[in-house]
């Protein structure tokens, strides 16, 4: 069954999907909610498997050689 996800949740992927090392403060700051409740909601979401797991992304380009 899917997560039920607020505007906020929405929010907050999006800014993660962004930028993966954004910190709760600089979220917090941005979706207008304190630093505890998003912090619960991404445990939550990483919990359910909303969220998978983080990546990176690699520039081929600057670097000698692939991965």
């Amino acid at each position: 069954m899917p997560a039920k996800l607020d505007t906020k949740d929405l929010a907050i992927l999006k800014l993660l999907q962004q930028n993966a090392r954004i910190t709760v403060k600089e979220i917090s700051d941005k979706v207008h909610l304190s630093t505890t409740p998003v912090y619960e909601r991404i445990k939550w979401m990483e919990e359910t498997g909303v969220i998978k797991q983080y990546t990176a992304i690699l520039d081929h380009s600057k670097m000698k050689r692939g991965l």
